[in-house]
């Protein structure tokens, strides 16, 4: 590991005219020789991926709240109750008609478990457009889907998009299940929810990239093919998860906290290493360091390790809920979950003021890059419940790396990660919320957002069909979720 860093830490400490500071003294350990890695193998190789209600997010909970104990830095494990229980363990698919062969297929989240047979009918991009086309011959089959490659994140957002358009249009000309073709190449399978998160009826399958166009190209040219899919999974009701939360308190004003978080639970077709293991064993090593070298903000500083944030951020919605009274008190709340490409900035969510405190608070990294501080309210990860309840929050922004390809798919493994950039970015995000907890009084020129201030950041950047998209649109306007 110090042979990695060697030269960075040269150059980080000729940089530096005063290293003694204690910003500075966390980036040059958190550069320097630590567990890091070893916690995040061990959280992807020995506990594996991490479904939220599996025994191995149990595990994963346990682990890490053991990491943080033996740190020294005080921690617990908040309960909160997740709506249903989804775990999955089996697909099978069979293509019958005029050709017959078995692809490779996964169900997607919540789709409902049962034996399935129908007709399969090509829908072009799954548009509303080219569901119109098809109107009522659409009803009682199954719609198979083709898509764009999806290599970055901005193709993620795109096939969420997509995805949830299909869905409607399915279901209003009665389709009996969709078959969306992977996005991603070489037989690469992964998983995401579907636009009804909880309350999906339809089964959605995502197939092989290969065997769907194989499929496409029969239908074409004039070929009959059924589908018989069986899908297994463990479905339950309400159940107890636990966020994993760690504080280092205050010195000064240890009733204003700053929360730094990322979620412990992931997909299980992979180990979940850059979704979002990386950035777990980040979260611990910060506090590991922060505590090992005595050092507190004036403010507290929180680390959260987010359960059920896959099936819809709920542990971070939960952690809203339980710590009401507090949020008029919490300056800040990052979430990072774009895996361990390097950070190339900072979203801030709709709130404009926090853009140069972030660029005074990454002062003391300037070495490692140019920032670039981008005020768009992301909906899609754990800032979101706070942007809900109008308390300053941000979303770390990474260069790709290899973050989109291996998104949610059985490829997202230890491997896989940018082990030299995870420290890097262990440096910034710690110095980032090191500099915030530090910030005088008089520097924090922003407050938390009432509900009207909050519908105008959605009013202003259009993020009702984002909403939408992700089913809180609703919950939102219903005041069961957000700002009173």
């Amino acid at each position: 590991m110090k042979s990695h860093f060697s030269l960075l830490l040269i150059l980080f400490f000729c940089l530096s005219a005063n290293a003694q500071s204690d910003v500075q003294k966390l980036i040059g350990a958190l550069l320097a020789d630590t567990p890091i890695e070893e916690n995040l193998q061990e959280l992807c190789d020995d506990i594996g991926g991490r479904v939220t209600g599996s025994e191995a997010n149990k595990k994963a909970v346990e682990w890490a709240h053991n990491k943080f104990k033996e740190a020294g830095v005080p921690v617990q494990k908040e309960a909160f109750e997740m709506p249903v229980l989804w775990l999955p363990k089996t697909t099978f698919v069979q293509i019958s008609g005029d050709v017959q062969f078995q692809p490779n297929a996964v169900a997607k989240y919540q789709s409902p478990p049962g034996t399935y047979e129908g007709e399969l009918l090509f829908a072009g991009n799954g548009s509303k457009e080219a569901l119109d086309k098809i109107g009522e011959a659409a009803r009682g089959k199954f719609l198979i889907v083709e898509t764009d490659l999806c290599l970055d994140i901005n193709g993620l957002f795109a096939e969420y998009a997509a995805a949830a358009a299909t869905e409607t249009e399915a279901a209003k000309y009665g389709a009996k299940g969709i078959i969306f073709m992977a996005s991603r190449p070489a037989g690469l399978l992964y998983r995401f929810i579907t636009s009804k998160v909880v309350d999906n009826k339809l089964p959605q399958l995502v197939m092989a990239r290969e065997d769907a166009k194989r499929c496409i190209r029969n239908l074409q040219k004039g070929d009959q093919l059924n589908i018989s899919t069986k899908i297994d999974a463990q479905v339950g009701g309400q159940f107890t998860s636990h966020n994993v939360i760690a504080e280092i308190k205050g010195s000064e004003f240890p009733e204003e906290v700053v929360v730094i978080g990322a979620h412990i639970d992931s997909w299980a077709l992979g180990t979940g290493a850059n979704d979002n293991g990386c950035n777990v064993s980040m979260m611990i090593d910060i506090a590991r360091q922060m505590k090992k070298l005595g050092i507190r903000g004036k403010r507290t500083i929180r680390f959260a390790l987010w359960n059920g944030e896959e099936q819809g951020y709920f542990g971070s919605w939960a952690y809203t809920k339980a710590h009401q009274k507090e949020l008029d008190d919490h300056i800040m709340a990052l979430s990072v979950d774009i895996g361990s490409g390097a950070i190339i900035g900072f979203f801030t969510n709709g709130e404009e003021k926090l853009m140069p405190a972030v660029d005074q608070a990454l002062k003391p990294v300037a070495a490692f890059g140019d920032y670039t501080q981008l005020n768009i309210p992301i909906v899609g990860t754990d800032n979101f419940d706070f942007m809900l309840e109008g308390v300053p929050n941000l979303v770390a922004n990474h260069k790709p790396q290899v973050y989109g390809l291996n998104y949610h798919a059985q490829s997202d493994t230890y491997d896989k990660v940018d082990l030299k950039t995870m420290k890097v970015n262990s440096a910034i995000v710690g110095a980032l919320a090191l500099g915030f907890a530090n910030f005088s009084k008089g520097n924090v020129n922003w407050k938390r957002h009432s509900r009207g201030e909050i519908q105008a950041i959605f009013d202003k950047n259009s993020l009702e069909f984002t909403m939408r998209m992700f089913n809180v649109w609703d919950s939102w306007v219903n005041r069961t979720r957000g700002r009173k």
